[in-house]
């Protein structure tokens, strides 16, 4: 009896939650939707916590942007954003303002998004935890407060699902981490495997010109991710949320160990990182298999 092939496994879902105040934040939603193209992952969920509106209306205008549905703004194909609307009067970077306000010669706006009010964002302890238990098998990079994080888990039977699909969470330290630190605990101790910390030392010795991210995107004459790097004010990026997220993916690609729960650059393998995160941050999105193919 000839057997049918095996269908390949499905793509490991991410789950990022960021506050999207820094360009490496940017980067690492770029990151996210490259690997997704090439059926490397796949973006289950993106949370903004933290920060105002706009930073969730700059991740749906890079979600449509990358996936290819930034000419379609009546589509639902793009990816829900969840965001934290206790924050939505706060003060957006202005990388961010720089991609939600940047308009073309006739006054529309230069980017795609579905996404203008509070109402057209997810509830974001629903959305994480529909990310998660829609996800055979999970990953979670934690950049921001982990309060929703935490709530989700009151929600019907989210604790053990986390338990069975969370296979990793990576966790980026910072001051945005500790604004909730309680929550952090909370949902950090409810998972079974220990989460891997990557502190402001990486992004230290994984410093780039900013020069150097811009020019990686000649291939698109306008990019809402470049124009981010670019207007953010600073003359390097510090690649710790796309560290974290290429460990996320790629834990076994040797550039970094781990030792009490910290991640740990290879000194040795320093340059060959740094290559390996601006080209996965800064790369064109593979295009889609043709129909039939």
């Amino acid at each position: 009896m000839r057997q049918e092939p095996k269908a390949p496994p499905a793509p490991i879902g991410v789950v990022y939650n960021t506050s999207m105040t820094r360009p490496d934040a940017a980067l690492a939603v770029a990151a996210l939707y490259v690997a997704s193209s090439r059926r490397e992952a796949r973006v289950s969920g993106i949370c903004v916590n933290g920060s105002d509106l706009d930073a969730a209306i700059f991740c749906d205008i890079v979600a449509r942007f990358y996936t290819g549905t930034n000419r379609a703004p009546s589509s639902n194909a793009a990816l829900p954003i969840g965001f934290d609307a206790s924050a939505q009067d706060s003060t957006s970077p202005a990388m961010v303002d720089a991609v939600v306000k940047k308009a073309k010669a006739d006054g529309q706006p230069q980017y795609v998004r579905s996404i203008q009010r509070v109402t057209d964002t997810a509830a974001p302890d629903a959305l994480m935890r529909n990310a998660i238990t829609f996800s055979p098998e999970a990953v979670v990079v934690l950049s921001a407060p982990a309060t929703w994080l935490a709530r989700s888990l009151a929600l019907t039977g989210s604790r053990e699902q986390y338990r069975q699909r969370v296979k990793r969470v990576v966790v980026v330290d910072g001051d945005d981490l500790a604004r909730d630190a309680p929550a952090a605990k909370a949902f950090l101790s409810s998972l079974p495997n220990p989460a891997v910390s990557v502190g402001p030392d990486i992004g230290q010795a994984l410093a780039v010109p900013v020069v150097r991210i811009t020019g990686g995107f000649t291939w698109s004459p306008a990019n809402p991710v470049a124009d981010a790097v670019a207007s953010s004010g600073l003359p390097e990026v510090r690649l710790q949320d796309v560290a974290a997220v290429h460990y996320a993916l790629y834990p076994n690609s040797g550039f970094f160990a781990v030792a009490g729960g910290r991640l740990q650059l290879e000194p040795s393998k320093r340059d060959a990182c740094i290559d390996a995160l601006v080209a996965l941050a800064t790369a064109k999105p593979a295009a889609p298999p043709a129909r039939g193919g």
